[in-house]
């Protein structure tokens, strides 16, 4: 939601301070989103070598 309004805000107004506040929640979304991905792997491989224990 604040990404769309920030991207909307930068369309509207040009202003490459907004641009590079988009870019910062990017980035910020894809760590989140790798750091998820590598928590879910572990909980995974966690199960994966109880069950076979």
């Amino acid at each position: 939601m604040l990404k769309e309004f920030v991207w909307k805000t930068f369309e509207n107004t040009g202003d490459v301070n907004y641009y590079m506040f988009y870019r910062e929640i990017e980035e910020k979304n894809r760590k989140m989103s790798e750091s998820s991905a590598a928590d879910e792997a572990a909980v995974s491989n966690l199960m994966t070598n109880t069950i076979l224990a």
